[in-house]
């Protein structure tokens, strides 16, 4: 397996060490073994940056209680923006709305229950808690699957019986899909973040001996058809339209999110292998540089390939589930485009780094977010707007010590960012030369709720990644994706018993 050199930057910006020992430095390790492809053409670049005085983040022990702490505030705000069972889209202390929720959402909010008793912290809940909110998620999934449930007062509550659309109002008694033409869009990603999550859900509840639990997650898989959005004229999938799947545009950029789509289309059997490798080549797989203005090209950052609009999200949620840090995309795409964000938020003043799709600050809406580079211009929708998401999604790429640290810059230097029960809000303002600098969003959210949550267990356990290889159809997908082979223990014990 290629492995990153061991790499020791020191960034001036935050005083901080980025320190690289492998892609899958702090993961527990994982009883799949991935033996990946040779290196990629395009190696990861290191900005060139003068050494400063290192900020002490405090030792180990305290580290791990650090995000102890961060885990169980995260986990409080998902229990409390929820009804009937389902994550309110968003939720604040301070305005009112967000009882809606949509397909990811609800797959990552099942997925967190999980992750949360698997933790077995003391503020874990038991597994008769955890066995009646899942539960429950997967029967309202298949309700609306079905056309079972009788309250269908804006038409039926999934398309065609199969896929679901983009906004149900949860607080409804039963909830149902909204009303507004919005709400009727059939969205293939959100669709696809469900399904992987579904995968999950079947695979640790079948490992955990939970078969009714198993049974409820395969049984809305089965019936969840990813080939209404693909077009096999183009090999692409379509973002998808309102009560049309192939409307819309096509998904075209790989580091875009919605390769998810391509892998969870593969791992449930609905693309074959030679279809699916047409899938993933048209797909835009292009390096852009981010040129810091430096003399010196070595200053320059390569990212082999880009994602449209540099959100750091669209590189680093898929890698969530897809293991994709021990890959030559983690060394030449995953890891660039972190370094990057580092940079970028240096040369630009910032306090701290993290340029994610988000909500602004105080009541503002959701706004594009990224860093260069970005075939689209310019990244940034709100100059100095940073999430404290990204950090803790970078906890599975090589900087996890550097993403640490940015959390603790963004909690010390701006304490109304931090609840002390529901942990980070959405969103800060880091520039100093804003005159909103240190303002924060109003809304916690779910989907960067979850994305902190589960990345925390993927950092501390590989509770993701340890359950979802058990499925033969992603070790599959994986393989035809990367390359590589795999000695697979899981899928052996499984397919032997």
């Amino acid at each position: 397996m290629k492995r990153l050199i061991r790499i020791t930057v020191t960034i001036a910006a935050y005083g901080i060490v980025v320190a690289c020992s492998s892609a899958s430095a702090g993961v527990t390790k994982l009883p799949t073994t991935i033996v990946n492809d040779g290196p990629s053409t395009v190696e990861p670049r290191l900005p060139t940056i003068e050494p400063q005085p290192t900020l002490s983040v405090g030792s180990p022990a305290e580290e791990d209680a650090f995000l102890d702490q961060l885990a169980e505030d995260t986990w409080t705000y998902l229990t409390w923006a929820a009804s009937n069972h389902l994550p309110w889209s968003w939720r604040s202390t301070a305005i009112s709305g967000g009882d809606y929720a949509n397909p990811a959402e609800i797959g990552l909010y099942a997925l967190s229950w999980l992750a949360a008793y698997d933790l077995r912290r003391p503020w874990s809940p038991s597994w008769a808690e955890t066995e009646t909110e899942v539960g429950a998620i997967l029967d309202q999934l298949r309700a609306w699957q079905t056309g079972s449930q009788s309250q269908q007062p804006n038409g039926p509550n999934a398309y065609q019986n199969s896929v679901f659309y983009q906004w149900y109002w949860i607080s409804w008694i039963p909830p149902v899909v909204g009303a507004g033409t919005g709400d009727r869009l059939v969205p293939s990603v959100d669709n696809a973040w469900l399904a992987v999550s579904l995968i999950v859900t079947r695979e640790y509840a079948e490992a955990n001996g939970q078969l009714g639990l198993a049974q409820k997650a395969d049984a809305i898989l089965s019936d969840m058809d990813f080939t209404v959005w693909y077009h096999y004229d183009t090999h692409r999938f379509n973002w998808g339209a309102v009560e049309n799947p192939q409307g819309g545009t096509q998904a075209d950029y790989y580091s875009n999110e919605n390769r998810i789509i391509n892998f969870v289309a593969r791992a449930l059997g609905q693309l074959d292998t030679q279809e699916y490798q047409l899938s993933l080549q048209a797909l835009v797989q292009a390096p852009s540089t981010y040129d810091r203005g430096t003399p010196d090209p070595d200053d320059d950052i390569i990212v082999e390939r880009v994602a449209w609009d540099g959100s750091y999200f669209t590189y680093a949620a898929p890698a969530l589930f897809i293991r994709e840090p021990p890959t030559t995309y983690g060394a030449n795409t995953l890891a660039p485009a972190t370094l990057s964000q580092i940079a970028y938020a240096q040369d630009q003043g910032y306090v701290a780094w993290g340029l994610s799709d988000a909500f602004d600050v105080d009541d503002g809406g959701y706004v594009q977010q990224g860093a260069p580079p970005a075939p689209s211009g310019t990244p940034e929708t709100q100059p100095g707007l940073v999430s404290p998401h990204v950090s803790t999604l970078a906890l599975i790429a090589p900087y996890a010590s550097a993403a640490i640290t940015n959390l603790h810059v963004l909690s010390d230097t701006f304490p109304n960012l931090y609840d002390s029960t529901y942990g980070f809000h959405d969103s800060v303002l880091a520039d100093p030369g804003n005159a909103k600098y240190g303002h924060v969003s109003a809304r916690f959210t779910t989907l960067a709720q979850a994305w902190v949550f589960l990345a925390l267990a993927n950092y501390q356990t590989g509770f993701i990644w340890n359950y979802l290889y058990r499925d033969l159809g992603v070790w599959r997908a994986h393989i035809e994706m990367y390359g590589g082979s795999f000695t697979y223990l899981p899928l052996f014990l499984k397919t032997h018993s």
